[in-house]
């Protein structure tokens, strides 16, 4: 005779193997076949816990709204049974299908209770999912603050139970370093992803791919074109072939790097490639990468202008109609039909406004400063200043009063000083000198007077790969260069194999011997 539970629970544990060798559809089947089996009466752990099981692999196909129906049947149950373990589980898919969903506040209570029941109950597994997710959807709330401090706190209540070294405290390192990097505070933001880098002494490598991409958002934002490089190189092929989510950040920021280095077309397919790889109902990420896409459909039009290329300018016309066209299809934005396809948050609209009228020949100045100011009301000074460029340049172009274009300029480049921001700085000070507008004098000019190029330039050389290369003519090894400027000795063996190459060397004698006899050590 059959007895429905144990059977029920078998099934349940077969559709986790099942999750193991990646056979998604039978999993579903083993686990609808669970709840099939498990009684509805009496209220049961057992039932809550298969329900549980079914909502969480629901949502890791990400099928929201049947997600969300699980959860919530499981919640049900499980306050019935008393059964917190499993009520744990069940409000972390909740929290994150309403996280989805733009309802923040509801997914915050959510996984806020399933962190509470997690640490009662010392289960990590459920205790880094909801801390994890706690802070994402602060972070989408705008919580930046609350978001890095939850995320901090989540690494320490790992690390009461153990799990120093593990990936879930490269997670909750880098997560606190993306909400610092958007508040600006990007010097916090990379000790926090060294740290990541550093303190996972017990984590697979693949586990790493999300410190690595953090450091390289940073490397991408400073001008760091060449470690960032290295950086995705090392992770793009696992990346590539893994989580979509990972994908889709991969993709962002090689899409970032290529528009800074103004190789365009690579640019456009990293776009396509990370939008076709979002699923669901998850916009907030896609809107953002839109953006950027269509940012770099924007500099394509303005190239060929510039040639008096009217066919690639009516190209580049298609391109963003096709763009608009894809993003609406995915979520059409209710708030105004037909005029902007992204369903997001003001800064964001604003944004892809200002970048879709540049399309046209006709950047429109009114729209970058509802942008700037939709992203320093968010407190995110990087894309505010991106926003007050642009905005500038519109005035430029428009012959608006010198006033108003220093004011802008010159509130845009206080930024990108103070952050380091040295690719958005250097364009500032370019329209600077194109609009004869006198910014204020720093220490450190972005766009120095021409000279000679030095010795490591016309070898190619990055700043980073300078510091490298001065620890090895030291006799440094990789681990000992890793902790002299706190990057993995994984990245600075990278570093080391880029610097061969680029000397024409063999090996790490020869290139000590051409930095001292060229004095590259001491520059």
């Amino acid at each position: 005779m059959v007895e429905p539970i144990r059977a029920g629970l078998l099934q349940e544990r077969r559709g986790e193997y099942l999750m193991v060798a990646q056979d998604l559809d039978s999993r579903f089947e083993a686990l609808r076949e669970a709840v099939r089996l498990v009684p509805t009466s009496p209220p049961s752990e057992e039932r809550a816990r298969v329900l549980a099981s079914l909502a969480e692999a629901l949502s890791f196909a990400a099928r929201e709204e049947e997600a969300a129906a699980a959860s919530r049947e499981a919640i049900t149950i499980a306050r019935q049974a008393g059964a917190e373990p499993e009520l744990g589980r069940a409000l972390v898919v909740l929290g994150w299908t309403q996280g989805v969903f733009g309802e923040f506040e509801d997914a915050a209570a959510s996984l806020y209770e399933a962190c509470q029941l997690a640490e009662r109950h010392a289960d990590s597994d459920v205790l880094a999912r909801a801390y994890g997710w706690l802070s994402e959807v602060l972070m989408r709330a705008d919580r930046l603050e609350d978001a890095a401090k939850t995320s901090l706190a989540g690494r320490e209540s790992l690390r009461r139970l153990g799990l120093a070294g593990y990936w879930h405290e490269t997670y909750m390192l880098s997560s606190a370093a993306e909400a610092l990097f958007k508040l600006g505070r990007w010097d916090e933001a990379e000790e926090l992803a060294q740290q990541a880098l550093q303190a996972s002494t017990k984590a697979r490598p693949e586990e790493l791919f999300v410190a690595y991409l953090m450091v390289a958002t940073l490397e991408i934002a400073r001008g760091e074109f060449g470690e960032a490089q290295a950086h995705l190189e090392m992770i793009e092929h696992r990346v590539l072939g893994g989580s979509r989510e990972l994908a889709r950040m991969y993709l962002g920021l090689l899409a970032e790097l290529r528009v800074w280095q103004g190789r365009l077309g690579e640019a456009r397919e990293a776009v396509n490639d990370g939008l076709a790889r979002v699923v669901g109902t998850d916009e907030a990420r896609s809107g953002r990468l839109a953006c950027l896409g269509m940012r770099v459909i924007a500099d394509w039009a303005e190239q060929a202008r510039a040639r008096h290329d009217l066919d690639d300018v009516s190209a580049a016309i298609r391109a963003a109609d096709v763009l608009a066209s894809r993003v609406e299809a995915k979520a059409p934005n209710p708030l105004a039909p037909g005029a902007i396809p992204i369903p997001a948050t003001p800064a964001v609209v604003a944004l892809w406004n200002g970048e879709r009228s540049r399309v046209h020949g006709r950047s429109d100045p009114a729209q970058w400063e509802v942008a700037g100011a939709a992203w320093l009301a968010l407190r995110r000074p990087y894309p505010a200043a991106y926003a007050q460029w642009r905005q500038a340049e519109a005035l430029l172009a428009t012959r608006a009063p010198r006033a108003q274009v220093e004011r802008t300029l010159r509130a845009a480049h206080a930024v990108a000083v103070q952050l380091g921001a040295a690719p958005l700085r250097r364009e500032l000070e370019l329209l600077a000198q194109r609009g004869r507008i006198q910014l204020e004098p720093t220490a450190d000019p972005a766009v120095p007077e021409p000279e000679r190029p030095s010795v490591a330039a016309s070898l190619g050389l990055t700043r980073r790969e300078m510091e490298v290369l001065a620890l090895v003519a030291e006799g440094r090894t990789n681990r000992q260069i890793g902790q002299a400027l706190f990057i993995t000795p994984k990245t600075a063996g990278v570093h080391v194999s880029r610097i061969l190459a680029k000397l024409g060397v063999a090996g790490r004698g020869e290139a000590a011997a051409i930095a001292h006899r060229l004095g590259l050590d001491k520059q």
